[in-house]
């Protein structure tokens, strides 16, 4: 199946992590039009100071500086600052040119609403306000500025206060329109944001389903191998053990009768073993005990009492902690795999001759994490998944038949928790797991 992700990245999300589009060749631009000018603003000083008018030779000198600056945030890959700057140095230019030629009838004022637009699709229309306000003033100026003589259009006719209102009005119902657009484009990219996420969760979910589909296959093929196998094991023993019990009646061979029948016996005790434990699997994650709250210290106390004799024949020490939290579980269930834990770690024990296990508890990112630890043979890393799996035994020799660890997996997985393992060969080995602290959904 081909792993590759469907959506890489939603179109909105490019879009929103980069609000100015492309912002190397917005900046590339941004520093020729800097450039471009600081060289026009230049050649009017020259001419302003050929001309003797000195003083807005000085007004002009100071208005390169912040387009200087600009360029040094430019430079710096910032782009907010260095744009409203130019958006109001573009609306004091159009002002400037508008004053210098027919005042509010100059064709100038055309390129307001077009700053509008261009800034407002930029900025996504957050600052379309305070531009609009910006604009207003700079009309206000032109109409009132002639009529009060501030300045004096090239036009004959002179200004009027309703010429103010009719370009304010022009300029309002611009931006209110800018706004509304821009709104709603960003609307629109949020939605199909939202869509497309819905889409990758999805399909990750249905990759999800596939996996587990998958894993359980393969387990249901290993259960009906193992256990056709482990069920005809003591089938054979048992029927063959007959044959030898008949002779040995026929021959009067009361020894022989006698271990026939014990071989039988264990044959049959085998397999009563493996059909119980079979049914234990089947059953978690249907039947469970209704969950209550319990502290853990209880669950690890019942579970040593479970499996005293084992510790008490193998003369294992266990050691408890304290302290710990409360858990909400099916008591019994987890009492069920704590001791699978403490008696795999006594199986595993090896030829230690101070063997030790520890049962604890520890706190990661706010998180109890319980733990049964041993001093034992360990576990080589390469094993550390397939140790979970039913019916897997690393060791032929030890006894049992490797469902312990899988039946204590699917009962923590019910549990909505999760185990591992952390262990290295010839180092012991330690398994953790989690349990919620609060009722199960």
């Amino acid at each position: 199946m081909d792993k590759t992700p469907a959506y890489k990245e939603p179109l909105s999300t490019a879009l929103r992590r980069r609000a100015y589009g492309n912002e190397a060749q917005i900046a590339e631009i941004m520093r020729w039009v800097a450039f471009s000018s600081i060289f026009i603003l230049l050649a009017l000083i020259i001419t302003k100071l050929l001309e003797g008018l000195y003083t807005e030779a000085l007004v002009i000198l100071c208005g390169t500086l912040p387009i200087i600056a600009c360029l040094i945030l430019i430079q710096q890959g910032k782009l907010t600052l260095p744009i409203a700057v130019f958006a109001i140095n573009t609306i004091l230019l159009i002002t400037y040119i508008s004053a210098s030629g027919y005042g509010i009838y100059d064709v100038a004022i055309l390129s307001f609403p077009v700053v509008l637009i261009v800034i407002g699709l930029v900025f996504r229309g957050r600052v379309i306000p305070y531009l609009t306000s910006f604009i207003i003033l700079c009309l206000a100026w032109l109409v009132f500025g002639n009529i009060l003589g501030l300045y004096t259009p090239a036009k004959i006719t002179d200004s009027k206060v309703e010429d103010f209102l009719f370009a304010s009005a022009i300029i309002l119902v611009t931006s209110n329109a800018v706004h509304l657009l821009v709104r709603t484009i960003y609307q629109s990219l949020a939605r199909a944001q939202e869509e497309i996420a819905e889409r990758e969760k999805a399909e990750k979910q249905r990759e999800e389903l596939v996996q587990q589909l998958k894993l359980k296959n393969q387990e249901l093929d290993r259960f009906a191998i193992t256990v056709s196998h482990d069920l005809k094991t003591p089938l054979i023993t048992i029927a063959g053990y007959l044959g030898y019990l008949e002779k040995d009646i026929r021959n009067g061979n009361k020894e022989g009768v006698n271990k026939s029948i014990g071989q039988i016996n264990h044959a049959a005790q085998s397999m009563g073993k493996l059909v119980d434990e079979i049914l234990d699997l089947s059953r978690i994650g249907r039947i469970m005990n209704p969950p209550r709250a319990v502290s853990f210290e209880r669950v690890a106390q019942e579970a040593l009492k479970a499996a005293e004799g084992l510790l008490r024949v193998k003369q294992v020490k266990v050691k408890v902690g304290s302290g710990f939290p409360i858990i909400y579980c099916d008591f019994a269930r987890i009492v069920q795999v704590v001791q699978n834990l403490v008696t795999n770690s006594v199986k595993f024990m090896g030829e230690q001759t101070h063997p030790t296990i520890e049962i604890d508890w520890e706190e990661r990112d706010g998180e109890p994490i319980f733990f049964v630890k041993d001093n034992g043979v360990g576990i080589d890393r390469i094993y550390h998944e397939r140790i979970f799996e039913l019916f897997n035994k690393l060791d032929a020799t030890i006894d049992g038949l490797g469902i312990g660890l899988g039946i204590a997996r699917r009962i923590i997985d019910v549990h909505g928790g999760r185990i591992w393992v952390e262990s290295e060969l010839g180092k012991g080995a330690g398994f953790y797991f989690t349990l919620p602290g609060q009722p199960i959904v």
